[in-house]
């Protein structure tokens, strides 16, 4: 698929999929796959059973400024109720393992509930790409098989800074599952931001680079797409958010195969993400 027909497509939305009650994702025609490979990002059908509108009730309740969640401390860089510098966005962002300590139980069974779309999503990947399955498990240092790290974060805007919602960056991760109800996202095709509309009753998937990565050798690899946010004004209603990172584990490996289950390549998380650090600095 040539740059020029992402475009054209891009305007007419992004592809749809939807998760099966097997735990499959499926798009309705095999072009929109192919699209949705190709550009690293596309919408997904709120699945059945997926409790949204409580998770995004606690998210809006962040901004009470007597808002006990607001409190919770900070672990190292990553966690806690975090305002990002440089950009507009603050947020509360919690790894898998301490979801229970902090948020409340349906929170909690909430990100559950996002983890098992997260693993559907990569395993379709992983599918498609030809890798044997006998080696997604070791592919994805586990997040195939609901190991590997999960951060489940309620994001909203800072109006009062001038910056970029969020400067254009790439995701580290395996998949990305945004929750986002208005305007502003905008992703790189060609060179050139694109708006990606909101679609009521759907959910915004993007790809990252630990599974490009992983995908790297296979038959169908996979991009991680550059996007942004655009900067919120103080006119506009708070922009509010929720978003799940299906990560690997920091600490873990990550591996290449081929379609034959030959090892191809192999890094430490921690390695991948040094290097894409030391990379991506034009996106800063």
């Amino acid at each position: 698929m040539t740059g020029n027909r992402q475009a054209v497509l891009l305007c007419e939305g992004l592809p749809v999929a939807s998760v099966t009650e097997a735990q499959r994702l499926v798009f309705p025609r095999s072009e929109d796959l192919d699209q949705a490979w190709a550009l690293g990002i596309f919408y997904l059908k709120i699945p059945d059973g997926l409790h949204l509108e409580g998770a995004r009730q606690f998210g809006r309740g962040l901004l009470e400024v007597d808002s006990p969640y607001r409190k919770i401390p900070k672990y190292g860089d990553l966690e806690g109720f975090i305002a990002l510098e440089n950009n507009q966005q603050t947020k509360l962002a919690l790894c898998r393992h301490h979801w229970e300590q902090h948020y409340p139980a349906d929170i909690t069974q909430f990100g559950r509930e996002l983890d098992r779309v997260g693993i559907a999503i990569i395993r379709e990947v992983l599918h498609q790409a030809g890798i044997p399955e006998l080696l997604w498990e070791r592919a994805t240092g586990g997040y195939s098989s609901g190991a590997g790290t999960a951060f489940l974060n309620f994001v909203h805007y800072d109006t009062r800074h001038p910056d970029l919602g969020l400067r254009p960056h790439t995701d580290y991760g395996f998949v990305t599952i945004l929750d986002a109800t208005t305007p502003g996202l905008q992703i790189n095709v060609n060179g050139q931001f694109e708006d990606v509309p909101v679609l009521p009753g759907h959910l915004v998937v993007n790809f990252g680079e630990a599974l490009h990565f992983v995908t790297a050798h296979s038959e169908r690899s996979v991009g991680a797409v550059v996007h942004r946010v655009l900067s919120q004004k103080y006119s506009d209603p708070v922009r509010h958010g929720i978003v799940y990172f299906a990560n690997p584990d920091l600490e873990g490996m990550l591996w290449q195969f081929d379609v034959k289950g030959q090892v191809k390549g192999s890094s430490s998380v921690q390695d991948l993400f040094t290097l894409l650090e030391t990379n991506l600095t034009e996106y800063r």
